[in-house]
């Protein structure tokens, strides 16, 4: 499920155990019931935040990387292929 339509299902969901708690009370068994559903709806939340952003910024920045390390590799190798050249 995407980020975005889980958010507006936890929104909903906290809407409806609002609306519970007023009506029937909190310790009523409806209202308990919706809050362990919305508490299972915001650890898929983090969940699924949790895993973006740790596969985002290696994404992000894994060809710069891989670009600085080829022009790090040229550069040191430069002095040597002149030596190698001109022997």
């Amino acid at each position: 499920m995407r980020l975005d339509r889980l958010k507006e299902k936890i929104n909903e969901k906290r809407e409806e155990m609002i609306k519970l708690g007023i009506e029937k009370g909190l310790i009523n068994e409806e209202t308990i019931y919706c809050s362990q559903e919305l508490d299972e709806l915001l650890n898929e939340y983090n969940r699924l935040l949790s895993e973006h952003q740790r596969t985002g910024p290696i994404n992000k920045y894994i060809e710069v990387f891989l670009h600085l390390e080829k022009q790090a590799f040229n550069l040191l190798w430069m002095p040597y292929s002149y030596i190698i050249n001109h022997m």
